[in-house]
């Protein structure tokens, strides 16, 4: 990902009135000396995450570096305060109104899980939204322009792969004499159901059975990639919060099978997947800082219309007893296990 630079100016610091003393007391006292001034509250940015993810904390590197770019600073001009549900999304109503009792300025909210909750409850707070790939299926409005007037923010339409078409091709590409697909999935959202249905619908006409299974929870995940490698899959996607929660163990076992899972997260690459095909996320949580730059000086988000992240980027990973074709591994940027930063 290129460096974006982070443009660095002073801000005026905000301060509350001094409560005075104003009244003299009897008997001849003197008046007591006025209290000193304190400084008015930091704005408070909740960030609300649907669930924990390997390299999170980089998701609020990149807000940071956005929000740099508008000249605001953390500690000075604003303070984080994040929240996550872990991947218990029934959890998530509580995280959207603990944000609401505290008065945040802003409610961040990761994953379309999140979205989908806070267009429910939160109705006059600003809204901006991150690292998920239909805001329209969650209601947060019809057009990048159309929107709720409290609601803006970035997504990527099937995490840069609408039809899921460019993962299979990957993987036809990375395993020619592949014939079977594996799929692990998150039943209790619903875009991960979605984004399964339309890889099984792309796979099949690429040539590929395709068998999925469910996992509901991160404890899920070595029964049911046990099932899939039973089924002698040549291959393993992952969609969901609660798949990629039991990365893991997915990865535990399909590594003694010498089975390639394929991720949308450069981390799993790290931790062992083979490959991963995803948006520019960085860029994105750039975007997203900028916004909510926007909406601390004053602007309204019924002002900033929705920005489709459309860059995206192939990681592999040359160490799983896999061999990478050349030229896929040409086209790949190489995954570490700490993401860009930008000064």
């Amino acid at each position: 990902m290129s460096a974006r630079p982070a443009v660095r100016a002073s801000v005026v610091r905000l301060f509350a009135a001094a409560l005075l003393v104003t009244g003299l007391a009897s008997c001849g006292e003197k008046p007591k000396p006025a209290a000193p001034a304190e400084p008015a509250a930091k704005p408070v940015i909740a960030i609300i995450r649907a669930a924990d993810w390997m390299g999170s904390e980089w998701s609020e590197d990149a807000l940071k570096v956005g929000l740099s770019e508008m000249n605001l600073e953390q500690g000075k001009d604003y303070e984080f305060k994040v929240s996550s549900a872990q991947g218990d999304l029934a959890t998530l109503p509580n995280l959207i109104d603990a944000a609401i009792d505290q008065k945040a300025k802003v409610i961040v909210t990761l994953q379309d899980a999140t979205l989908q909750v806070a267009v429910q409850r939160v109705k006059t707070i600003p809204v901006v939204f991150h690292l998920l790939s239909d805001p329209f299926a969650a209601g947060a409005g019809t057009t990048d322009s159309n929107h709720l007037a409290n609601f803006t923010g970035v997504y990527s339409p099937g995490f840069g792969d609408p039809e899921q078409a460019r993962r299979v091709e990957l993987i036809r590409r990375s395993l020619p004499k592949a014939r079977k697909l594996g799929i692990l999935f998150s039943p209790g959202e619903q875009l991960s159901v979605t984004l399964k249905d339309k890889m099984e619908a792309t796979a099949k006409k690429a040539g590929l059975t395709v068998v999925s299974m469910p996992i509901n929870s991160a404890g899920d995940a070595s029964e049911a990639t046990t099932a899939l490698v039973g089924q002698k899959v040549d291959a393993i996607e992952i969609y969901g919060n609660a798949a990629h929660a039991g990365f893991e163990s997915i990865i535990a076992i399909s590594k003694e099978k010498k089975i390639p899972v394929f991720s949308s997260s450069p981390f799993e690459v790290v931790k062992g997947a083979y490959a991963a095909f995803y948006p520019d996320f960085q860029e994105g949580g750039v975007e997203a800082g900028k916004m909510i730059g926007r909406v601390l000086k004053g602007e309204s988000p019924a002002t900033i219309p929705f920005f489709q992240l459309k860059t995206t980027h192939l990681a592999v990973n040359p160490n799983t007893g896999v061999p990478v074709p050349d030229d896929v591994a040409k086209e790949a940027k190489p995954a570490t296990a700490e993401p860009t930063k930008t000064p």
